[in-house]
């Protein structure tokens, strides 16, 4: 076997750091006549994380001040291996570990945490060709896939970003990026060996100078801090007796989680393209191509600098969660086959719960790299498909000044004379009087609505009918009394929500868990009850009955019930969340039109509102190696409902406010901006 030594420097500023093929300094091709070892010279360089005045620079972190370096856990090293590689891409003998104990360690410039210094020796087989690249990973959570070709590396992933018994050892690979602007550049992997870096002695290794291969690695995970401050009272309204009544609603967080994110990770940062269907493909974007899909018709100036070869690392990558042909758009689109984890209020709030931390917990935490691309943001629910805080909790309630016991259930439906949703309360059992005193039942509201619900009444005799159809009148003891039994509140069912007048047959109405509307309580209950859908008055029958013309079935009626009324927002016992978004580098890009927001003659940060018709690829997701610090600085606004508490938390997609002040950093880690959220 043929052995020979390389001596190689290390940092561990985590960044990835690749080479192509095409940059490699004339490997020898000819294949070795005998085993044998080599060794090489080995620089491991850590880069730190990226920084926070990115905002300043066009969305790219400067070397003064930008990067954090790594903390305890987050820069400990307890082994290397290295995978080497021929010209084209082949394994060049066994994949080699060394302990780098013993490695000469150092301090590497503003952008470079540490690094390690050793020599490495590679065996290398009969028949295989001269090592020409290499691949290095620190702290692998397995070996296993490390050896496949370079052309496959970019696919293999792991479940986890962080590994060891208490979740602090922290795996890195070569920092991949592109080190060239020009047209057709690809994404650089492995970093190149020239054959003067090849030794045949372990003592020529040592002794050579300014021969060592430099890989920068970075790590797997992205971290991320969060702050809180307690939520202002929500003042609003509810109706009693067709007068507005105050409404107090006080926030109380639980918990808070990272939402939609991958569920797994790659073993080195890809840079894939996605076919249409959103399938991974197995050719890199050249960096022009990824650029017109980051930074599209922008000019130079507006544009987002993604991509920093000099600091040797990339602010952007693919995470599995590019590559999926659909993102939800409600709970019920989430399943098994989803890319990204979306949590439920039990997930978080269950007791002995593991996923999660309270409020009060501020200490970083680590999450696998979470990107989206073109794809994800022309979906129907872009929201949706970003990594996301979500915070959860439980609202306290006042009427007119009197604190209600407990956490009731209420809706929000229709705005106030102050343009604020208008709370109503669940109703007595067999009754439409509201269970919260000094307000109203949403079934008396929806009541007192509909006006498509009559019954028929004969004029002439048993031998000779002679009907007419009065409208019930919620006013009229009786017909209160057949409604309020004939009516609930609920989420229509899925043959409710289809539209059978399209030409396809059906048009399905994608609804949250949490609208739900007006609807009949069984068929044994609309006995009398007839409905005009614009085409007469209908008796109501049983969905598997085959209704004349003057019938309706069950589900038909509740259609028009729906179509009428629409859809009440449902906080089941007081149950709520908020969703912030991750915003990244390209938020702060000089192009990004929604960054800044005025008011009168004040311009000023954008910490309420995204339009996600805006947004552009890089202006949220979390990137490995990267610190982010969320700050909620003010919360004033209203959560969004929960109406299950094993319903997946899928942000709403027509909703475009947030009202959260929060601030993002991404960190030597590269450190992101500082993300301020009002809420």
């Amino acid at each position: 076997m043929k052995k020979r030594f390389y001596y190689g420097a290390m940092a561990t500023g985590l960044v990835f750091t690749a080479c192509s093929s095409e940059a490699l300094n004339e490997p020898d091709n000819r294949p070795a006549e005998a085993d044998q070892t080599l060794y090489v010279k080995m620089a491991i360089h850590g880069d730190d994380l990226n920084g926070t005045r990115a905002g300043d620079t066009n969305g790219a972190p400067d070397a003064e001040g930008d990067f954090e370096a790594g903390v305890g856990a987050e820069s400990e090293i307890k082994n290397a291996y290295f995978v080497f590689y021929d010209a084209a891409g082949k394994q060049v003998g066994d994949i080699v570990q060394i302990n780098l104990d013993k490695a000469t360690t150092g301090v590497d410039g503003a952008t470079v945490e540490k690094y390690y210094e050793s020599v490495v020796p590679v065996s290398i087989r009969k028949g295989e060709l001269d090592p020409a690249q290499v691949v290095c990973y620190i702290n692998p959570i397995s070996p296993a896939e490390l050896q496949n070709p370079l052309s496959e590396i970019e696919t293999v992933t792991r479940e986890m970003a962080v590994s060891g018994s208490d979740n602090k050892l922290f795996p890195m690979s070569n920092s991949v990026y592109y080190t060239s602007t020009e047209n057709g550049t690809k994404p650089q992997i492995a970093v190149p060996v020239a054959t003067d870096q090849l030794f045949d002695t372990e003592k020529e290794a040592l002794e050579a100078t300014n021969k060592a291969i430099d890989v920068y690695v970075e790590r797997y995970a992205s971290k991320l801090k969060f702050t809180s401050k307690d939520a202002e009272a929500y003042e609003t309204h509810t109706m009693l007796n067709g007068e507005e009544v105050p409404v107090s609603l006080s926030f109380v967080a639980e918990k808070w989680a990272l939402n939609a994110e991958s569920k797994k990770t790659y073993v080195v940062k890809s840079f894939r393209k996605e076919s249409a269907e959103g399938i991974i493909l197995p050719d890199d974007y050249t960096y022009n191509d990824l650029n017109t899909a980051i930074n599209g018709t922008l000019s130079t100036a507006d544009s987002w600098v993604w991509n920093n070869a000099d600091y040797h690392r990339s602010y952007w990558g693919m995470s599995p969660a590019y590559f999926t042909a659909t993102y939800p758009e409600v709970a019920g689109d989430v399943n098994d086959n989803s890319l990204q984890t979306y949590y439920t209020y039990n997930d978080l709030t269950k007791e002995n719960s593991k996923v999660g931390y309270p409020t009060t917990d501020t200490d970083a935490k680590y999450f696998k790299e979470t990107t989206v691309g073109l794809k994800a943001l022309d979906s129907k629910n872009p929201a949706a498909a970003m990594p996301s805080v979500i915070l959860v909790g439980k609202y306290k309630l006042s009427v007119n000044g009197t604190e209600v016991e407990g956490n009731p259930d209420f809706y929000t439906y229709l705005k106030g004379s102050d343009g604020k949703p208008l709370v109503y309360f669940a109703a007595n059992d067999g009754t439409a009087d509201s269970k919260v005193a000094g307000g109203e039942s949403m079934l008396k509201r929806f009541i007192n609505q509909v006006t498509v619900l009559y019954k028929r009444v004969n004029d002439g005799t048993e031998e000779a009918p002679k009907y007419r159809y009065v409208r019930l009148n919620p006013t009229v003891a009786a017909d209160l009394a057949m409604m309020v039994g004939a009516l609930k509140i609920d989420r229509p069912t899925e043959a409710v929500l289809k539209n059978p007048t399209t030409t396809e047959g059906y048009d399905e109405i994608k609804l949250p868990a949490r609208q739900q509307t007006l609807q009949f309580n069984g068929i044994n209950n609309t006995t009398g009850i007839y409905i005009a859908n614009g085409n007469g008055y209908k008796e109501i029958v049983a969905d598997d009955a085959t209704p004349t013309g003057t019938q309706i079935t069950l589900t038909a009626a509740n259609r028009v019930l729906m179509q009428q009324v629409g859809f009440a927002n449902f906080y089941n016992t007081g149950m709520a969340y908020f969703n912030i978004p991750v915003k990244h580098y390209g938020w702060y890009r000089a192009g990004n039109t929604q960054k800044e927001i005025t008011e009168g003659e004040t311009t000023k940060p954008n910490t309420t509102t995204i339009d996600w018709g805006k947004v552009r690829v890089g202006d949220f997701g979390m990137v490995r190696n990267h610190s982010y610090s969320i700050n909620i600085s003010s919360i004033t606004g209203l959560a969004t409902g929960i109406a299950g508490v094993d319903d997946p938390i899928v942000p709403p997609a027509e909703t475009k406010d947030y009202y959260v002040a929060y601030k993002v950093r991404i960190l030597k880690w590269a450190v992101v901006p500082v993300q301020n959220v009002d809420l």
